[in-house]
């Protein structure tokens, strides 16, 4: 433990890990705990202002007899904004004040003293392409492009999403830091445990059901498998998100429904099990800023057929089967082909444990504390100054 460590009082914003049960809640509850365990001296401020129930259980949130402190209030978040200007206080002065406060959703509130570390999980809102409601992808630019200024430290999960934020949002490089996910929580719930394989075997996609994750073309690759003549079943584990409907009416028409769940909740606990009980992991995304589920499903030694494009790639590795997501013939040849190679399966399931051991949540918490520090440290600490070239038009040319 460093001094610097010892003295630092961090403050982060802690609602999605109390109330969301996806990629970024996941994000700030593992973030947490493998802070706790790595950096025990470490003094967290967690916000937890909402007016929704919590949804996380107090063992998953693995912050109980440790420093971290939970200031939780049952307040709308709407509401928030409005009450910090009226009182002139900052978020940071709601933790009980913080030398840095860690802004790790696109909600982002007001700070009054600390200095400020973001997380940007991805761009898809800054993509010209109908992944999200128009409005709520102009609000989250606008939030991004205001704290990205200011912020001391620009957090990524995925080098891909670091060179967006610099070429999209104008970050400047020395500014950000790439700390990947982990998948450890997976092979933690797992220890020790068989799952037998089940009959009839099925195919699993996890992932909230929208326009960007391209159910609708699996849904059409998972239709030849079945005309093909293989016995699987599809299991999509995911909430419905923006144009969900979509996929729910070619579900409703398909001649392959009957093989197909749609699993709108599934209990955390439950899971990894389904990871495991898998034969393949389905994950045709059109864009992410990382793919947790890519080494969830690693972790769980699952193969995986995922998206060659965003940052997939850089998740999976060489244990990974790439498909072009615009093809379905691409995402139903690499489906096929993985589903009638055993002996690939086996394969990319050694290589997939080994490619998920390396991506571990303390391993985040160290990059992170190592961010924090970064941002502590007086801009000068930074180097030279960086400045964006100015680009002249040759002679002639088009002005």
């Amino acid at each position: 433990m460093t001094r610097a460590a010892e003295a630092m009082r961090i403050g982060i914003d802690y609602r999605p890990a109390l109330v969301n049960r996806e990629g970024i809640g996941r994000y700030v509850r593992e973030l947490v705990r493998g802070l706790v365990a790595v950096e025990p001296e470490l003094a967290l401020g967690l916000f937890g202002y909402t007016l929704a129930g919590r949804r996380a259980r107090a063992d998953e949130l693995g912050i109980a007899g440790t420093r971290a402190e939970l200031a939780r209030l049952r307040f709308p978040a709407r509401w928030l904004p409005g009450l910090l200007r009226r009182i002139g206080r900052g978020v940071d002065d709601l933790v009980g004040g913080a030398d840095l406060f860690h802004h790790t959703s696109y909600s982002v509130l007001a700070v009054r003293e600390a200095r400020e570390v973001l997380t940007i999980h991805d761009c898809v809102y800054l993509h010209d392409a109908d992944y999200l409601d128009r409005g709520a992808a102009e609000r989250m630019a606008a939030a991004m492009r205001r704290v990205v200024p200011r912020a001391r430290r620009i957090l990524v999960p995925s080098e891909y999403v670091g060179a967006e934020v610099v070429l999209r949002l104008g970050a400047m490089p020395n500014r950000i830091a790439v700390t990947p996910l982990g998948s450890d929580h997976i092979s933690r719930a797992l220890a020790g445990v068989e799952v037998p394989p089940p009959d009839p075997p099925y195919v699993l996609t996890v992932s909230r059901v929208d326009n960007r994750k391209n159910h609708l073309c699996m849904l059409q690759a998972f239709e030849r498998l079945v005309r093909e003549g293989l016995p699987h079943r599809w299991v999509v584990a995911g909430p419905p998100g923006y144009g969900s409907e979509r996929f729910a009416r070619a579900l409703a028409a398909s001649p392959a429904r009957a093989r197909v769940e749609w699993r709108r909740a599934v209990p955390e606990a439950e899971l990894p099990r389904l990871y495991a009980g898998a034969e393949v992991l389905l994950f045709a995304s059109r864009s992410e800023g990382f793919g947790l589920p890519i080494l969830e499903a690693m972790a769980a030694g699952t193969p995986v057929v995922t998206s060659g494009v965003a940052s997939m790639p850089e998740v999976g590795g060489d244990a990974a089967v790439y498909v072009d997501p615009s093809e379905e013939e691409a995402i139903f040849a690499g489906l096929h082909d993985l589903l009638r190679d055993p002996a690939r399966r086996r394969d990319l399931a050694v290589r997939g444990r080994a490619r998920a051991a390396a991506f571990s949540w303390r391993e985040t918490a160290r990059k992170t504390a190592a961010a924090y520090r970064g941002a502590l440290r007086p801009p000068s600490a930074d180097g030279p100054p960086l400045r964006r070239a100015k680009i002249n038009n040759p002679p002639g040319g088009s002005q």
